[in-house]
């Protein structure tokens, strides 16, 4: 106890202190009761369960990926594809385009692509092609072609894949799909010509260039050839020839400026014989079904002829001497 002095008397007081708790392991009493559950035990973390989930959930997101390919190539391929054929007519179109109007702007001359054939009289006996303005703008046309394929090589089409969809709506959303397009092949130029009827004894002459260009149309994990042929006529010519006073149609009827000085031609009427070969030897009905003729009775005489009885007489007769 602690001691304090107050003046010359010593006073003493009870000093108070709190029991030391002890720092020791302290067995607890074994009873048979069971433990009651707590409502709020603590939270055990596996070790690994985060990473699992981490796997499951990278496992459903290719799963749902390969699946969205699937769809696309089962369901989205063949509208893909039609719209990509569609625009590499038109880029293929544009470029022959571009190469005839390049010729026109230099100045070519379409007309010397014929050489005229005439008679004695000077009149139009026939056509032939000049084939050394047809090897010009062969060769022209398919270098320029070619160059214009080559530079669209380079670039690349996209296509919205709302017009897949065949929405109105969505036609110019979504995701743009790249379309690429390889030249495959030469390009195929050749000249040539058509005739066409244009009246009486003249014909119409159509010089015209056809062009067959092979391109390859690439779409995402896919690739179709396709075969773009266009017909670009560059010339008319128009051959007159001798036109006729007049002439008669189908009906003998006479058709022309002179038609009312021609003399009149009646066709000849059906014969007998062909009536009988279009009926088949059968009378017809004014309702147009056939007549049986009727039966004819034994022993009674033929109309028109003679009976059996008759022919067998008359087979004897004749045969006597």
């Amino acid at each position: 106890m602690r001691r304090k002095r107050w003046g010359t008397r010593r006073l003493t007081f009870p000093s108070i202190s709190w029991p030391k708790a002890r720092r020791g392991f302290k067995a607890q009493r074994r009873s048979f009761r069971t433990p009651r559950p707590s409502s709020h035990q603590p939270r055990t973390v596996k070790p690994g369960g985060r990473k699992k989930w981490v796997l499951l959930a990278v496992f459903l997101m290719i799963f749902a990926m390969f699946e969205f390919f699937m769809y696309i190539e089962r369901n989205l391929r063949p509208p893909i594809m039609h719209l990509a054929q569609i625009r590499v007519k038109q880029i293929a179109t544009e470029a022959i385009n571009k190469a005839i109007s390049s010729q026109v702007a230099q100045g070519k001359q379409f007309d010397n692509l014929v050489n005229w054939k005439t008679d004695a009289s000077g009149k139009v006996s026939g056509f032939m092609l000049n084939y050394d303005e047809h090897l010009k703008i062969t060769s022209f046309t398919t270098e320029i072609v070619q160059q214009t394929l080559d530079d669209i090589h380079k670039r690349q089409e996209h296509i919205p894949l709302g017009q897949v969809l065949k929405s109105p709506i969505v036609a110019s959303f979504g995701p743009q799909i790249p379309v690429k397009i390889e030249p495959q092949g030469a390009v195929k130029v050749q000249l040539s010509t058509r005739q066409k009827e244009a009246g009486i004894n003249n014909i119409l002459v159509e010089v015209y260039v056809r062009i067959t260009t092979e391109v390859a149309v690439v779409v995402p994990f896919d690739m179709e050839a396709q075969t773009v042929q266009t017909d670009i006529p560059i010339s008319y010519l128009l051959i007159v020839g001798d036109v006729p006073m007049y002439y008669y149609d189908g009906q003998g009827r006479a058709v022309g400026e002179n038609s009312a000085s021609a003399p009149s031609i009646a066709l000849p009427p059906p014969t007998v014989s062909e009536e009988e070969s279009s009926t088949g030897g059968l009378e017809m009905s004014p309702s147009g079904t056939t007549l049986e003729p009727p039966p004819h009775p034994e022993g009674a005489p033929n109309s028109g002829g003679i009976s059996g009885s008759d022919a067998d007489s008359a087979g004897t007769q004749t045969n006597a001497p």
